[in-house]
């Protein structure tokens, strides 16, 4: 069974609002949640946990990249072949049917299939495999639970081998971190996979807690700039309006060639 870790941080209001990726999940799947939390929050966690999980992990690293990287040499350590991250915000979907693109709320034999499918597509041909948001989904087309996009965006639920993994340099960029793994993966050689069957959906952006915490719109843009640094061949800069998200309705975002960045790796 493929190890589930949700760094957060300040957001155990996530429970009581029913954004957790536990609440919808087995208590099989919840013995195998692993909350990696900062240092000093661990008793927090516990006495505002709905219900057990696997374990609660105080992690001493800094900011969402270096506790990214922090979990990975976790898993080598304990001999993971693979394993998941997922934000401690989002809620669980499936596709009503194979013959159609509507989702509704995953229950707990969904989600034990979701990550089925999930462990079985990274021990075949990926080394990191995502599952589709909920925003756009419908743009995938039909699909069946071995269903996805490949060499794309993924975000929020991702999962890796290990070993490929930490192959790859961390911490490059504070935030977006994510993309920049999974674009040395994909120019590396690494393709992945985005499962169109099953999707999730978060509370909104820059809410309270996580990386709200210390990610300003001068970092993200700074990242953003980096990683099209890092990548010149695959990123680019634009602008991007939302109508909310406070001071980051306005903020400064990146546009990435993931196929492109793939196919780079077969010249």
């Amino acid at each position: 069974m493929i190890p589930i870790f949700v760094p957060s941080k300040d957001r155990t209001h996530t429970f009581r609002k029913g954004f957790s990726p536990i609440n919808q999940m087995s208590n099989k799947q919840r013995n195998n949640v692993f909350y990696v939390v900062p240092d000093g929050d661990e008793d927090l966690y516990r006495s505002d946990m709905p219900s057990h999980v696997g374990e609660i992990l105080s992690c001493p690293a800094k900011g969402i990249a270096a506790t990214r990287h922090w979990i990975g040499e976790l898993c080598a350590r304990k001999n993971f072949d693979f394993f998941m991250m997922a934000d401690d915000d989002i809620k669980w979907f499936r596709r009503e049917s194979v013959d159609s693109t509507k989702l509704i709320p995953a229950n707990d034999v969904d989600i034990d299939i979701m990550m089925e499918t999930v462990e079985y597509h990274l021990m075949d041909n990926f080394a990191h495999v995502g599952i589709s948001a909920r925003e756009g989904n419908n743009r995938f087309g039909l699909a069946d639970r071995w269903s996805g996009a490949e060499n794309t965006r993924t975000l929020r639920v991702l999962a890796y081998r290990t070993h490929e993994f930490l192959s790859v340099e961390h911490g490059r960029v504070p935030v977006m971190e994510d993309f920049d793994v999974n674009l040395q993966l994909l120019e590396a050689g690494y393709p992945n996979l985005n499962l169109t069957f099953f999707s999730q959906d978060q509370q909104g952006t820059q809410t309270q807690g996580g990386c709200s915490t210390y990610r300003t719109k001068e970092l993200h843009e700074a990242a953003a700039v980096k990683l099209a640094e890092l990548h010149p061949d695959f990123v680019r800069l634009r602008d991007k309006e939302n109508k909310s998200g406070g001071d980051f309705g306005t903020r400064k975002e990146v546009t990435i060639s993931w196929k492109k960045a793939y196919a780079s790796s077969r010249i």
